[in-house]
């Protein structure tokens, strides 16, 4: 990026913007782009090679040439830990850049927390995996339903309805969507058309495809039980991201 073989600007005319810039985590090249925009570029010229001259100058000195290890960061570590004990590494990273002007690589932070707060890691990664049961009373207790995006690319969408107890596919469907609610909710009146029963409760994913089966779940279970219409309850169980476990394991 040449300046045309112009002078360089002023530095106390161009510092507090190089500083604020590199706050802002932007790269060389973005923060030479930036300064070509508060200079008058008329008569100052500011290339690549002598911005860096520039930068390294002010102290602003990026995570290679910092060279921080677990044993540099230490002192920080213990102090920042004390205001922030629950921040993750991501989050580390980022206040030791700001608080601390610190350039540190999210691998050194992980190699410090393996180091000195062995605890916290088992602790975190006992958080992630939690042994849970999967619980149907019985049969038609519930029907599980879901959508496989997986082979959108091929223009073909995936759905499916199970009943759990049992782990009998109440349908199986391929269209080239899976958004309609309108859509799904015809898999699900074909089947209890078909079978002359439905199930105590639905579940499903929490998308706006499974609102018509929810409403329809719900008005055709309150009437058979008028008790139910009173309590005004949705006969539907929304379920978290990836917790909708027996579809997600058909799918595999």
């Amino acid at each position: 990026m040449p300046n045309q073989w112009k002078p360089s600007p002023p530095l106390d005319q161009i510092e507090p913007h190089i500083r604020r810039l590199w706050k802002a985590r932007m790269t060389d090249k973005q923060i030479v782009q930036e300064l070509c925009k508060h200079i008058d570029t008329n008569q100052y010229g500011i290339g690549l090679t002598k911005f860096v001259q520039i930068r390294n100058s002010l102290g602003l000195r990026c995570t290679r040439q910092q060279g921080h290890t677990p044993e540099t960061i230490y002192e920080s570590m213990v102090e920042l830990r004390e205001m922030y004990p629950k921040a993750g590494a991501r989050e580390m990273v980022s206040l030791l850049f700001h608080e601390r002007d610190m350039a540190i690589a999210r691998s050194i932070v992980r190699d410090y927390f393996t180091t000195y707060e062995p605890h916290l890691v088992r602790q975190c990664k006992a958080g992630r995996l939690q042994h849970c049961c999967f619980w149907a009373a019985s049969v038609n207790d519930l029907w599980a339903v879901d959508q496989h995006d997986k082979w959108l690319r091929f223009g073909l969408a995936l759905h499916t309805g199970i009943e759990p107890f049992s782990g009998r596919i109440l349908w199986m469907k391929i269209w080239y969507s899976n958004r309609n609610p309108q859509l799904i909710l015809s898999y699900y009146l074909e089947t209890v058309k078909e079978f002359g029963y439905i199930p105590l409760v639905t579940q499903s994913d929490p998308g706006t495809e499974n609102f018509g089966i929810a409403n329809a779940q719900t008005m055709l279970r309150q009437m058979h039980d008028p008790t139910l219409a009173a309590s005004g309850f949705v006969q539907h169980r929304w379920m978290c991201t990836k917790k909708n476990v027996m579809p997600e394991i058909a799918w595999s």
